[in-house]
């Protein structure tokens, strides 16, 4: 089974096929920024509920209600 990040990159490289070269070198947050916007959300939400994000990163992906 692939770990969140590694399945991240496969759907930011899907979307965006120019950055093939580059998405294993990416931080976390530049790979979310690149990915398709119908899965940024839950992507983020995985990766911080893995501790790849921290909950203040990944208020600019997931909404919040306070």
């Amino acid at each position: 089974m692939k770990s969140i990040r590694q399945q991240l990159e496969l759907f930011v490289y899907a979307f965006n096929t120019p950055l093939k070269d580059v998405v294993q070198t990416m931080d976390v947050v530049t790979l979310l920024r690149n990915s398709h916007p119908t899965y940024r959300s839950a992507f983020a939400s995985q990766m911080k509920d893995a501790g790849l994000l921290s909950a203040r990163n990944a208020e600019e992906f997931i909404n919040y209600k306070r």
